[in-house]
């Protein structure tokens, strides 16, 4: 997609508040495994109807995380073809302000609920067939030196990495990883 940014930062509590709901942390992998899409073949590969996604995308668009790159002929019509800004999207964690922070903690709660969602469907599904598949939840509370945090910090960005070079569409088998990594007291 030429002109698409390699990096977007996020530096508003506007950008984080479209972000702030399960549905658009989809639609965002989806837009980025697809890459440029129509609301019906982003609603396709989604399993909703079209109609749902309208509010969102425009929302998307509205917030500078989406654009429209073109049309498409879809029928009789012309289609809005959209696509994400940038091939990646981080969050500036510089910024401090209280709506930045409470739009940043509504993100969080909507990432957690949709690990929730997604590790309850993984324990319903039937029983695991290879060794590894069965979903794995951790939990672990640690006292840590400084260059310990840091050492972890750094893995755990190792494992995004790794896990990111190689997703492979082709493949049947999906995995989800959330992680919070966070120091609780000074």
């Amino acid at each position: 997609m030429t002109g698409r940014k390699k990096m977007l930062h996020i530096r508003s509590a506007g950008q984080l508040r479209a972000l702030r709901t399960p549905l658009r942390q989809e639609m965002i992998r989806t837009f980025s495994g697809l890459g440029a899409c129509t609301v019906r073949e982003l609603a396709d590969e989604l399993g909703r109807e079209p109609a749902t996604l309208y509010y969102h995308v425009h929302a998307l668009v509205d917030s500078g995380i989406v654009r429209e790159t073109g049309k498409r002929k879809a029928g009789t019509r012309p289609e809005s073809v959209y696509s994400l800004v940038a091939e990646k999207i981080l969050i500036d964690r510089r910024e401090t302000s209280e709506p930045f922070l409470s739009a940043l903690a509504d993100l969080q709660r909507a990432t957690l609920r949709a690990a929730e969602k997604e590790l309850e469907a993984a324990l319903k599904a039937r029983a695991p067939t290879k060794a590894g598949d069965a979903p794995i939840l951790l939990r672990i509370t640690s006292r840590l030196k400084p260059q310990d945090t840091a050492r972890a910090t750094k893995m755990l960005h190792e494992l995004v990495e790794f896990l990111a070079e190689n997703d492979d569409p082709e493949v049947g088998d999906t995995y989800s990883l959330t992680a919070a990594f966070t120091r609780l007291t000074k």
